[in-house]
């Protein structure tokens, strides 16, 4: 069982966290959802391979594209969401890590969570940046219950053990946790469905992409986190 009170899922980019975990979040109506990348390029006509490949302008014309998606599916969620505004570093010539953190305690105490939701760290080096620094804040919260999602990824097979193992070598345990029992499956089902299929009515019309489509059957995989070092 997770702790009662505010749940804060921690997405790194938009809908990360709508992909992962909405099942969940469907289940928990003190959530929110706080989005770390979700700030506008500084160059207006600064843009990405991506974002031409899916139609856009420009980088802010993907994000904002973005940002309404995500707003529509949190919304059908029925909870929050928050934006850190950091630039994600496709549109910055270097990043910000120590800005990254300090942020990311800042946005974390303004919500005051009972459990946070943190990526596993899988799908891009944005992804690994935003897990490594919620492992590092946790120092600063230690009354909070931490777990981590798996993100919907194209990786490598057997991504998800190395990291574990990876954890696993810095004390860091990941014991598997079964949120079955606190969630309305089929209620949350289907609210979680409906949102990740809005998220695929972009302005191209473009059908589901290949994570949609595999986050549409697969179960949501979480871990409860405890650190060795800590007394029992």
């Amino acid at each position: 069982m997770l702790r009662e009170g505010r749940l804060v899922a921690v997405s790194p980019c938009f809908n990360d966290a709508v992909v992962g975990c909405a099942g969940l979040l469907a289940a928990r109506p003190d959530s929110n959802v706080l989005t770390v990348y979700s700030g506008l390029p500084l160059e207006p006509e600064s843009g990405s391979a991506a974002d031409r490949d899916c139609g856009f302008k420009n980088g802010r014309q993907a994000v904002l594209d973005r940002r309404a998606r995500n707003d529509r599916a949190l919304l059908l969620l029925g909870v929050r969401g928050e934006q850190m505004d950091l630039v994600h570093d496709e549109y910055l010539e270097s990043g910000g890590e120590g800005r990254l953190t300090g942020a990311l305690a800042a946005a974390l105490s303004a919500l005051r969570p009972r459990v946070v939701l943190m990526p596993l760290g899988l799908r891009s080096a944005a992804h690994v940046r935003v897990s490594e620094a919620c492992l590092t804040l946790r120092a600063l919260f230690q009354r909070v219950e931490w777990v981590t999602y798996e993100e919907v990824a194209e990786a490598e097979p057997g991504a998800v053990q190395e990291r574990l193992a990876e954890l696993l070598g810095r004390r860091i345990l990941a014991s598997p946790l079964d949120v079955g029992a606190e969630v309305d499956v089929d209620r949350a089902r289907q609210r979680a469905l409906d949102a990740r299929s809005s998220l695929a009515l972009d302005p191209l019309g473009a059908q589901l992409d290949t994570a949609l489509r595999a986050s549409a059957s697969r179960p949501e995989r979480y871990w409860r986190l405890s650190w060795r070092r800590d007394k029992v």
